[in-house]
C-alpha cells in the first residue's frame, strides 16, 4: 500500500485541521516541494481549455465583444479568465470559496500568457486584439504598485471569494466555466451550484464545465491507476479524504442525474474514455462494480448547457 500517494493524502489530511489549510498548503507547496513556478506544460493546458469554452460559447451562444463570463475555481493562476479577456471578454467573475489568489503567481499567469501570445501559441482563442494584449502588459506593471487584484480588475477580472450557492450578477453571463473543478466539490454542495447558475442565467447562456473523473493521486505517484481510488468504500474514503483537495469520485452518469435533478439540461456530452477493458485487473467497491463498466471508465466529461 506504499507510495506517494499515501504521503500526499497524510499531509494534506494533516493540514486540513488546520486553522487555516489553504495557507498551509500553499506554504508547503513553496517551500518544501518548489511547485509553485508554472510550468509550460500547465499553462498550455490551459489555454487548450479556455479554447474549448471559447469555441463552446461561439457554437451555441454568441461571443460579442465585451462578453461577460464566470469562472468558478479559478484557484491559483487566472489563466483562463486572462484568455477570455484576450478573447473578448469585458467582465470575467473569478469564483471561489476563496481567494486562492497571491502577487507572485498571477503575475507568473500574465507573463506566461503574454509569452504564449509572443510566439504563437494562443491559437485556440481565435483572433486577439494587439490593443488588449498590451492593456495586459500595463496590468502586469500595476501588480507591483496597486496589488494583484487590483490589477486584473482593470482589465476586467473580478476576484469573488464566495459561496457559488450564492452568486449574485448583475446581468446574465454569456459563458460559464470550471476546469477540473467539479469532482471536488461535495455532490450535494454541487448540485446546489447547478441551481444557482440556472437562476443567473439568461437565454443564450452557455455553461461549459470539463470534469476529471481519474484518482488524482495517480499524477504524482505512478505506483496507482486512474482507477484506483474507486477501490475503497464511501466509509473507507472518508477517512482517506481530505479538504485541501478532496475528491467526490463522481461518474459521469452521476453528473447526469445530478443535472436532471438541478433542472440543467445538457445539450453536450463528450466523454473521454479507454473503455470498460481499462477496469480489467481493478479491486473495485461493490458500489463501483454495481455500475455499468463504460460509466465506471469515463476518464473525462465535459458538459456544455444552452440556457433557454
Amino acid at each position: 500500500m506504499g507510495g506517494k500517494w499515501i504521503m500526499k493524502a497524510v499531509l494534506q489530511k494533516g493540514m486540513s485541521v488546520l486553522p487555516d489549510p489553504q495557507r498551509a498548503n500553499y506554504f508547503f507547496q513553496n517551500r518544501v516541494t518548489r511547485s509553485t513556478v508554472l510550468s509550460q506544460t500547465f499553462l498550455e493546458q490551459r489555454v487548450e481549455w479556455a479554447g474549448l469554452h471559447l469555441d463552446a460559447l461561439d457554437r451555441f451562444g454568441s461571443r460579442s465583444e465585451g462578453f461577460d463570463a464566470v469562472e468558478l475555481g479559478s484557484g491559483w493562476y487566472p489563466i483562463v479568465p486572462l484568455c477570455y479577456f484576450l478573447a473578448g471578454a469585458g467582465t470575467v467573475s473569478l469564483v471561489d470559496l476563496e481567494d486562492l489568489s497571491r502577487p507572485e503567481l498571477v503575475t507568473q499567469a500574465v507573463d506566461g500568457v503574454i509569452a504564449a501570445h509572443e510566439r504563437g501559441g494562443l491559437g485556440a482563442l481565435g483572433t486577439i486584439e494587439v490593443a488588449r494584449v498590451d492593456e495586459l502588459r500595463r496590468a502586469r506593471e500595476r501588480i507591483a504598485t496597486d496589488g494583484h487584484v487590483a490589477a486584473l480588475a482593470s482589465v476586467g477580472l473580478l476576484i469573488r471569494p464566495t459561496d457559488a450557492r450564492t452568486l449574485e450578477l448583475d446581468a446574465p453571463p454569456a459563458l460559464i466555466s470550471s476546469n477540473t473543478v467539479f469532482e471536488h466539490i461535495h455532490p450535494e454542495v454541487l448540485e446546489a451550484i447547478l441551481v444557482r447558475f440556472g437562476h443567473i442565467s439568461g437565454p443564450g447562456t452557455v455553461m461549459s464545465h470539463l470534469v476529471d473523473l481519474c484518482d488524482h493521486y495517480a499524477y504524482i505517484d505512478p505506483s496507482v491507476s486512474v482507477y484506483h481510488f474507486l477501490k475503497y468504500s464511501d466509509r473507507v474514503w472518508r477517512l482517506i479524504d481530505n479538504d485541501i483537495q478532496p475528491m467526490n469520485r463522481l461518474r459521469a452518469s452521476e453528473y447526469r442525474d445530478m443535472y436532471r435533478r438541478a433542472g440543467v439540461p445538457i445539450t453536450e456530452e463528450e466523454l473521454g474514455s479507454d473503455g470498460p477493458l481499462a477496469l480489467v485487473g481493478e479491486p473495485l467497491d461493490a458500489r463501483f462494480r454495481s455500475m455499468d463498466p463504460a460509466d465506471v471508465a469515463v476518464k473525462v466529461s465535459t458538459l456544455i448547457t444552452v440556457f433557454d
